[in-house]
């Protein structure tokens, strides 16, 4: 089951990946997280031992950090629109790196049983799945903004790709 749940990951970071390249103002900033985030989803859907998890985390939280420190230096005169992609991005990354911490830890067997009321798992699963439930409410927030705002519709795709890629990850570290 968690291994279909990361296998169905792989299509809305496809999407995001798509969204943003696809994007007139996609640049660099945009095309490489969301190229990461792809290549970590696959790696944890086939299991690909080249690269461990924690690592692809590591790569994830790296990018997630850096596209945050980037929000005020490029943000267009949109009303803040580009502003609220490019904080969602950055959160994307940053939970996304703390989901593959979580479930690598739960299915790895490092937390003993992996069960989600284990002791050792309990804490950083509450908290990773409350940032989740928070990333989700934003996400939703921000795809009805867009529309209503008559925003491009790409920006509003991306939104929602990152959603439920999010949501599937959430899912599977539940499994």
């Amino acid at each position: 089951m968690v291994e279909v749940l990361h296998l169905a990951a792989v299509v809305p970071a496809t999407v995001g990946l798509c969204c943003a390249v696809g994007d007139r103002r996609g640049r660099a900033r945009s095309v490489v997280p969301a190229a990461a985030m792809l290549i970590a989803m696959i790696a944890m859907a086939t299991g690909w031992p080249a690269v461990p998890p924690l690592v692809w985390a590591g790569a994830l939280l790296a990018l997630g950090v850096a596209a945050a420190a980037l929000i005020r230096v490029h943000a267009g005169g949109d009303g803040g629109h580009a502003r609220h992609m490019q904080l969602h991005r950055a959160l994307g990354l940053v939970l996304g790196a703390a989901l593959l911490v979580v479930a690598a830890a739960a299915h790895e067997g490092v937390a003993g049983s992996g069960h989600p009321s284990h002791p050792s798992l309990g804490s950083p699963l509450a908290v990773t799945l409350a940032g989740a439930a928070g990333y989700l409410v934003f996400t939703v927030w921000l795809v009805v903004r867009s529309i209503s705002r008559r925003s491009p519709l790409v920006g509003a795709v991306e939104a929602s790709a990152m959603g439920l890629m999010t949501a599937l990850m959430a899912i599977a570290s539940l499994a």
